[in-house]
């Protein structure tokens, strides 16, 4: 009986005090040696939250980057404090907004997966990590 109230009170501490964010397809460019890559993958929650900080023990410095044209050339710009919107897709795609990965600590050749930590925020001041494993590709 103590087993059950235990694993009953960890299942609902885990669901109701985070949000429930999904990550569809998560995928990082092959760097074939380059010290910069990018990575697409699309965010899904059940409420707003901001995205603090992006880490991972192959890169230095991880963004998030808008694309934009402006007078026939393309522009990418960091994105200060990405939202994620509430049940909206939050889509990091190529030609599109996308992670940047710079400063390559691994050359990613020889790897199959990545793991990035997402570091959030919910509208009550909540904060929590979670950690992704992305396809190399």
């Amino acid at each position: 009986m103590m087993k059950k109230t235990l694993v009953a009170a960890i299942i609902f501490f885990s669901t109701c005090c985070y949000s429930q964010v999904s990550f569809i397809e998560p995928i990082i460019k092959n760097n074939n040696g380059r010290a910069v890559t990018a990575g697409f993958v699309i965010i899904k929650s059940d409420e707003n939250l901001l995205i603090n900080k992006i880490s991972s023990d192959v890169s230095k410095r991880i963004e998030i980057h808008s694309m934009k044209m402006e007078n026939d050339v393309m522009k990418m710009r960091k994105i200060e404090e990405p939202k994620i919107e509430k049940n909206k897709e939050f889509i990091l795609s190529k030609g599109g907004d996308h992670l940047m990965i710079y400063d390559l600590t691994k050359n990613l050749e020889t790897l199959k997966a990545v793991d990035i930590e997402f570091s959030f925020t919910n509208e009550a001041g909540e904060s929590f990590n979670r950690l992704i494993t992305f396809e190399v590709k």
